[in-house]
């Protein structure tokens, strides 16, 4: 790649990984709240067990909340976040790995 091509291609990549972060409440998807809060902390945790250095694992899913609408939004944040963040890696790698 072209030298002059590098800074705006790093640029690029840089703010599609950033818009990778956990969407903010508002752009969790519909459903009872319990599900929602489910899948925000879910999506939290996805990206930080896919190793996201912006996000602690900590694992929220309330144990008590086995088979309620909070346990099938977490699954699905964390399903769905971790796969982005997948993504962001693959496209990175793609961009920068050795050829």
């Amino acid at each position: 790649m072209a030298k002059s091509l590098k800074v705006p291609v790093t640029a690029l990549i840089l703010a599609a990984a950033l818009a990778g972060c956990a969407p903010p409440r508002f752009a969790s998807p519909a459903g009872p709240y319990a599900y929602r809060q489910g899948w925000h902390e879910g999506c939290a945790d996805g990206y930080a067990v896919a190793g996201s250095p912006m996000y602690e694992q900590k694992l929220t899913a309330d144990p008590n909340a086995i088979g309620g609408a909070y346990e099938s939004g977490w699954k699905a944040g964390f399903n769905a976040c971790y796969a982005s963040y997948g993504r962001i890696q693959n496209t990175i790698n793609m961009f920068f790995a050795p050829t």
